[in-house]
């Protein structure tokens, strides 16, 4: 079975005693939204290539794009898991920020070093996650109201801390950020490292396989003994401290914390994680589909700076990808 499709719901008892259904190969197999979106992407690279010839399909604008997608990438990896187990999180472009915002405080007005530092931004957002969390499957608040509320405390929170952000941070910490390695930035190695653990631990590990349950039918899931509550603690743990680590690799990058970096974020990346093949409704989705997802969106991005269009109407394009990315979620469910 491909996990961009919704496995079966488990009865009561164990869920080894689960048949998966035999599959017989067909093209209609092939054609995933995933795979879909990737010849999507590859048309759309070419007909920029053949608008742009001598600026688009150069080292230097790939390079620039994935830079620029990185921090996205790095945070869809937790979102994905979410949206698998039926949840999503809009705080985390204000836990970027406050990440990046806290860490360099500590930086400069606490004078710790940079690794230190690194360590205490990323327990402060994964604490911010676990909250999300707790909220969420303990006290029965519905995720949008959660975190929405969350979204605000954060952002408040960063901009108390930083105004409108620290500049000129510390050597030691913006070597990070800025290292190169066959000349992509670091941050594009991280979010390739974390994308691929991710991937791996979503298609092998039996562990975090337990999500597609919970998505499919969460009372069913617990029926079967897995205790989602706190597997679902668990993932908006994992979501805080993915949006810290993007929002640390970012100021590390740019050598300063900005207070409204994520500005925003939350929106791209639910995009993004819907068009790599994951459902609002929950049981479905991969870590590589969504990596294609988030790749999509910056390219489009990409594209309209080349158009030179402004900021005001790559908004609105991202709102209307989003919105018929839904309507195409909610279309395959109905089908399925």
């Amino acid at each position: 079975m491909t996990m961009n499709q919704r496995e079966p719901t488990p009865a009561a008892g164990t869920l080894s005693a689960v048949a998966l259904p035999r599959r017989t190969l067909s093209l209609r197999s092939y054609l995933t939204r995933e795979t879909l979106l990737v010849a999507l992407t590859l048309t759309a690279i070419v007909g920029a290539s053949l608008a742009y010839p001598t600026s688009f399909p150069t080292f230097r604008n790939f390079s620039a794009l994935l830079r620029n997608m990185a921090m996205d990438g790095i945070m869809a990896c937790g979102m994905v898991i979410l949206l698998v187990s039926g949840m999503f999180d809009l705080s985390v472009g204000s836990m970027l920020s406050l990440a990046g915002v806290l860490t360099g405080w500590l930086l400069t007005r606490a004078q710790l070093p940079a690794p230190l530092a690194i360590v205490a931004g990323l327990g402060i957002a994964a604490l911010g996650g676990a909250l999300n969390g707790w909220i969420v499957a303990k006290v029965r608040v519905n995720a949008l109201i959660a975190t929405l509320g969350t979204m605000q405390i954060f952002r408040g929170i960063a901009v108390l801390v930083g105004g409108p952000g620290i500049a000129n941070l510390p050597p030691s910490f913006a070597q990070w950020g800025q290292a190169q390695w066959l000349g992509l930035q670091a941050p594009i190695w991280l979010m390739l490292v974390v994308a691929t653990v991710g991937q791996f631990l979503m298609a092998k590990s039996r562990f975090f396989r337990r999500y597609y349950y919970i998505g499919a039918n969460a009372k069913a899931a617990s029926l079967s003994g897995i205790p989602v509550d706190r597997m679902l603690i668990l993932a908006f743990t994992l979501m805080g401290l993915l949006a810290g680590l993007a929002g640390i690799a970012f100021a590390s990058r740019m050598a300063t914390a900005n207070s409204t970096a994520g500005d925003g974020a939350e929106l791209r990346i639910i995009t993004a994680v819907i068009l790599g093949g994951a459902s609002l409704q929950g049981g479905r989705g991969t870590v590589w589909g969504t990596l294609v997802g988030v790749f999509f969106i910056s390219l489009i991005n990409n594209v309209m700076i080349f158009a030179r269009l402004s900021p005001e109407w790559q908004s609105i394009v991202i709102g209307m990808v989003l919105v018929l990315a839904v309507a195409m979620d909610r279309f395959l469910s109905r089908r399925v």
